[in-house]
């Protein structure tokens, strides 16, 4: 059996003898069979690229098993009440917090919004059938929506593919942009190395090595406030949904949201990367009615412009 570290933790495991899932975990966690019936239960255990749960399941010669460990950035996933901030018979939003995944990770099948947000309507005997519209990043905040009917949504994804929800986004940023309005145009894809980056605007449709193709991205900036400690509050607008998209864009500006370790600074202090998705508007995908969903403002806003967004009804007041 050999075994191969992986950054975010997880070991390859590949058996030369007739061993149960379990035992597997067990040697790759140094013996401890306590944790490994905990990881396989939790569902950090795969075998050929499937999550198994079962820790008899039985690995033969030739078979894959890989086993996630936690990174260190993972924490318990938990919402309340509070966190909904819009629910009709069709659709559900959150304010997401930071540090918390939309869907199941390799290393947990259980703890992510999905499942949390199941969990806390079940409370009040409330069991819809959930599906998030879209996704925001780990650390990412503000306004999450799922549908919670079948009938939204085929209607709700193509309001999203064809870009008819608008998304208003706040940052802090790293030093002060010299423009006060600025719009990105690039391409957008991965890098050899598998990582996220932006690519020219004229190689658009440009094949990668991994097959895909160079996408287009655009994102447009507004700096709301420059701050003593010479930081930003920047108000972002992607006009695409690609991954990472206002992180990648602020970056190649050389503004870096604050905490974001990724595309910030090799010295970027271990926090919560501060980006905020603020409000999504867009028309309810059974009624076609106009719909505003406004996130609470994040507690890393200034205070005396977190008071001047309080009363600004729409992005453009500001």
């Amino acid at each position: 059996m050999s075994t191969e570290n992986n950054p975010d933790g997880p070991y390859r495991i590949y058996p030369t003898t007739v061993m149960s899932l379990l035992d597997v975990a067990t040697q790759a966690l140094n013996g401890n069979r306590e944790a490994a019936d905990a990881l396989i239960a939790r569902g950090g255990a795969w075998i050929n690229r499937e999550r198994v749960r079962v820790n008899t399941a039985m690995i033969l010669p030739g078979m894959m098993v890989t086993i996630h460990t936690l990174p260190a950035y993972a924490h318990p996933c938990q919402l309340t009440q509070t966190n909904i901030i819009y629910h009709d018979r069709w659709l559900l939003a959150i304010n997401k917090p930071a540090g918390s995944y939309v869907d199941a990770t390799p290393w947990d099948g259980d703890n992510h919004l999905r499942t949390e947000l199941a969990r806390l309507l079940a409370e009040s005997d409330q069991h819809p059938p959930l599906h998030p519209a879209h996704r925001l990043d780990r650390d990412t905040t503000g306004v999450l929506l799922f549908t919670q009917h079948p009938h939204a949504n085929a209607a709700l994804q193509k309001i999203f593919v064809n870009h008819l929800a608008q998304k208003h986004y706040l940052c802090h940023v790293r030093g002060q942009p010299s423009w006060d309005d600025y719009e990105s145009d690039t391409g957008h894809g991965r890098s050899e190395r598998g990582r996220f980056r932006t690519y020219p605007r004229h190689t658009v449709g440009d094949i990668l090595p991994n097959g895909d193709s160079i996408k287009d991205m655009r994102t447009t900036f507004r700096v709301i406030q420059r701050l003593n400690d010479g930081t930003s509050i920047v108000h972002a607008t992607p006009h695409t949904g690609r991954t990472h998209q206002i992180r990648l864009h602020i970056a190649e500006l050389g503004h870096a949201i604050v905490g974001d370790r990724s595309y910030g600074p090799a010295d970027t202090i271990p926090q919560p990367h501060r980006l905020h998705a603020w409000q999504l508007t867009f028309p309810h995908p059974i009624h076609d009615t106009p719909i505003t969903i406004v996130a609470p403002l994040p507690d890393w806003l200034p205070v005396d412009l977190a008071r001047t967004l309080s009363s600004a009804t729409m992005p453009k007041d500001i």
